[in-house]
């Protein structure tokens, strides 16, 4: 498998010339926070020249003009709010319109000029009709029915991505812990060795903590559910259940869990990529580039059963370019992540590439913790649309927990879910959630936001009780939790529930079809259980690969650690130079080998300092199924090889040269 770099973008301009498009990169305006999408689009247009030959260019593009169609679509359709607030962005999005258009026209052109796309020939003879609204040149044209038409056969051909929901009823999780607990330090840890004593023996008697309670709710393929609540109401604890990551939690063996015909042990262990928990800090490679942090994830996650004519390099970096234009962060191409030390993306746009790194694991089924923490009201309605799209695109299914959302990133949600003191209060049709509350008693204030609304009847000083109420509303957590479960909501919500349990049976029809989509996509080396893709080789080197950018990106810890350690070895040799050649010297030789080996030894002392920077990141990505943690540890180690090898020739030569007598190489003279 062979990877491209950032040296393979700079063709854009060219390729766009040839295309017949105007490159709109000259005299665009690029918001820091806001994505050109107009520049994005344009820019897209280069991955026609992945290939020398005309024919293979245009097979790739045609294999993947849905994808970059839909992007432009999807775009304009989920910034119409913003354009309707703003009042003056119709230019803009007419000149997206505009590149749709061109975009399609010349992806039609190309795939009959190549003759071998695999796209439905009723979008490529729609030439011929010049009312159809497939036709490019049409005035008809309409891209989104346009992109639909081609997504169908990319379904079909087994490269689409896979669709889950998830159904829980009588849901309980809780943990145990100690009645007293102290702040452990230098006087009192020693008495933390009685605690453990008395664990052992059986003595220490732990409560029960019980954080969520009789939770019950059903979220369909390509529906998003927002989970509302004040902190330590248990949406963090709710989300990580949904997704498998219960260390530390128990969950009761009532619980009942259905993931679109898929049992919670085996979702949850072999097709663990499938189920991810994406907490609300972005971890990434500081040093990597936008371009290859997603060029890793697509790679990592790409099919074995691709169409004809296309290569798993071709597959992978348009899917990468299709998602950088969806989410707006093609300007950052070439652009470092950064974190809090290097300086890179801004945080809308670090938050983009962890959608669209989540977007390319192809996981359907996605909980988010609180990711819009640290971003302004915009990027946060930015970060649901994104959501919002990726659910219309690929069909997944997004659970989102957000603390004070605004109301356009609330309507933007098919359900809602409402905590209160780890109790279920309501779940439901977003849309219906503040009619709930209103119709048990409580009163919505002028100019306060749905979200607001609901999140406040969760505090008591700030819900408002409707007059003629006051002796009627339930008032603490486990009253509004019996009236959730007597009222005629709930009543519903078990029929729907029953009724997707007919529907998505355990073990049943959409489980065989989940587990032969997977399999066709795995490699053929690799376990049919196994929740990763690649193969182990192919996780070496795709992380091998990593770590060379990691090293060219930055090199300052390296190229220190060797310029340091050649000083250490001549400070070291100039207090042993020019040992006599006598038993003398036996005590100095002595120190200069203990000297010799110290050195080496404490030379991966740096090290220790990076793994503990990537351990999150690795973390993560084997939560995503990327590749298994030991891989990166022998790619780790094969890429710094050379390095040690180098090191250890310049440090040791260095110390056994100079303080020979006549510089001789031989440390020990025999004879």
């Amino acid at each position: 498998m062979s990877f491209l770099g950032s040296n393979t973008f700079g063709t854009k301009d060219q390729t766009a010339r040839t295309a017949g498009i105007i490159n709109s990169d000259h005299g665009a305006i690029v918001d820091d926070n806001e994505a050109s999408y107009s520049t994005t689009l344009s820019s897209s247009i280069h991955a026609a020249t992945y290939n020398s030959s005309v024919e293979t260019s245009a097979v790739s593009v045609a294999e993947f003009a849905d994808s970059k169609v839909r992007i432009a679509n999807y775009e304009k359709k989920t910034d119409t709010d913003v354009d309707r607030e703003d009042g003056d962005d119709d230019s803009e999005q007419e000149r997206r319109e505009d590149l749709v258009q061109n975009l399609a026209r010349t992806y039609t052109l190309q795939s009959h000029a190549s003759g071998a796309g695999p796209f439905p020939s009723t979008v490529f003879n729609a030439h011929m009709d010049p009312a159809s609204s497939l036709n490019p040149n049409s005035p008809s044209f309409n891209a989104r029915t346009w992109a639909k038409t081609v997504a169908q056969q990319v379904t079909a051909d087994g490269t689409g991505f896979r669709s889950s929901g998830v159904c829980f009823q009588n849901l309980n999780v809780f943990g145990f812990g100690a009645g007293t607990d102290y702040q452990k330090n230098v006087a009192n840890i020693w008495l933390e060795a009685i605690g453990m004593v008395r664990r052992v023996i059986g003595q220490e008697k732990k409560t029960r903590i019980d954080i969520l309670q009789k939770f019950d709710g059903v979220v369909r393929n390509g529906e998003m559910l927002v989970v509302l609540g004040p902190p330590g109401s248990g949406c963090s604890t709710f989300l990580k259940t949904i997704a498998g990551e219960t260390n530390g939690l128990n969950v009761d063996d009532d619980s009942y869990f259905n993931y679109q015909g898929l049992a919670a042990k085996e979702i949850h262990t072999a097709h663990r990529g499938e189920a991810i928990y994406t907490a609300e800090v972005d971890v990434h490679f500081p040093m990597l580039t936008v371009g290859e942090t997603l060029t890793f994830a697509s790679h990592a996650r790409a099919p074995r059963s691709l169409p004809p004519n296309i290569t798993h390099t071709m597959f992978s970096d348009h899917l990468r370019d299709v998602m950088m234009a969806m989410f707006g962060i093609s300007h950052t191409r070439n652009t470092r992540v950064g974190n809090e030390y290097i300086r890179g993306v801004s945080g809308g746009e670090r938050k983009r590439v962890t959608i669209a790194e989540v977007a390319l694991s192809g996981a359907p089924l996605q909980c988010w913790d609180n990711s819009t923490r640290g971003l302004d009201s915009a990027n946060a309605i930015e970060f649901c649309k994104t959501l919002k799209l990726q659910s219309e695109l690929f069909r997944c299914t997004c659970v989102v927990s957000i603390y004070q959302a605004p109301q356009s990133a609330y309507d933007l949600f098919d359900k809602a879910l409402i905590l209160y003191e780890g109790r279920q209060i309501f779940f439901g049709r977003a849309d219906a959630a503040k009619q709930y509350f209103i119709d048990l008693g409580f009163e919505c204030l002028d100019r306060q936001t749905t979200p607001d609304f609901l999140t406040s009847m969760t505090s008591p000083a700030e819900r408002v009780v409707r007059v003629g109420f006051e002796n009627r509303v339930p008032r603490t957590p486990d009253e509004f939790a019996v009236a959730w479960r007597n009222s005629t909501a709930y009543v519903a919500l078990q029929a729907e529930i029953e009724e997707y349990k007919l529907s998505h049976p355990i073990d049943g029809p959409d489980a065989e079809d989940f587990r032969a989509h997977k399999r066709a996509q795995q490699a053929k080396s690799q376990r049919a259980k196994s929740p990763f893709t690649l193969s182990y080789v192919g996780q070496v080197r795709l992380c091998l690969w990593r770590a060379y950018r990691r090293l060219i990106g930055d090199p300052s810890i390296t190229i220190g650690q060797l310029v340091m350690n050649g000083i250490m070895a001549l400070i070291v040799t100039s207090i042993f130079f020019n040992l006599q050649l006598t038993t003398g010297s036996f005590f100095q030789r002595a120190a200069l080998i203990f000297f010799a080996i110290l050195m080496n030894a404490f030379s991966s002392a740096l090290e220790i300092l990076t793994l503990y920077a990537q351990r999150p990141i690795v973390e993560k990505h084997a939560r995503y199924a990327f590749y298994h943690p030991s891989a990166e540890a022998f790619a780790s180690m094969m890429i710094d090889m050379p390095y040690k090898t180098l090191n250890s020739i310049v440090f040791n030569l260095v110390l056994c040269k100079l303080p020979l007598h006549q510089n001789s190489f031989k440390f020990y003279p025999i004879g």
